[in-house]
């Protein structure tokens, strides 16, 4: 079986630990947690939490096991492309001397980068897209300079059933 990537999503308690056992989960069972990120979600009290495991099919079907059996976890979706939105948000911090802000503000214009800082020899692009996109302009400005990149991780929502 090949190995890829899958979306997790997981209604969980917002209590202190919680994250904590969940990670503890993925540590103990050898799961290869790729990014998680928490948040506050429509419910009082509850978080949601996505992840992205890197894995087989089988991998996924335990990893999903074992986080339906955790104390902290309400439910538990695996998400796909096709019946899910997935974003990531990306700054990205530019070397910009005279001669390449023109070429770094056009890749921006192209590829909708928000400009959200500019310096004297720097320029800090956001870019919020699928972590393909984002691949993607880290691509194009690489041969410019890139001095600083942070990444979110992946975020997602169901669409459909």
């Amino acid at each position: 079986m090949s190995t890829r990537l899958h979306t997790i999503t997981a209604l969980v308690h917002n209590e202190s630990g919680t994250l904590n056992r969940l990670s503890s989960l993925f540590r103990r069972r050898m799961f290869s947690l790729a990014s998680m990120n928490a948040g506050d979600c429509e419910q009082d009290g509850l978080s949601r939490v996505t992840m992205v495991v890197q894995g087989d099919d089988h991998d996924l079907r335990q990893c999903v096991r074992q986080l339906d059996k955790c104390i902290d976890v309400i439910e538990v979706q695996d998400l796909n492309s096709n019946q899910s939105v997935q974003r990531e948000l990306a700054f990205i911090q530019v070397q910009a001397d005279v001669e390449s802000r023109r070429a770094i503000l056009d890749i921006a214009q192209v590829m909708h980068c928000e400009v959200v800082h500019l310096e004297p020899n720097s320029i800090t692009l956001q870019v919020t897209a699928e972590p393909s996109r984002i691949d993607q302009v880290v691509a194009l400005l690489n041969p410019i300079g890139i001095t600083q990149i942070v990444r979110s991780g992946l975020v997602a929502i169901r669409v459909s059933n």
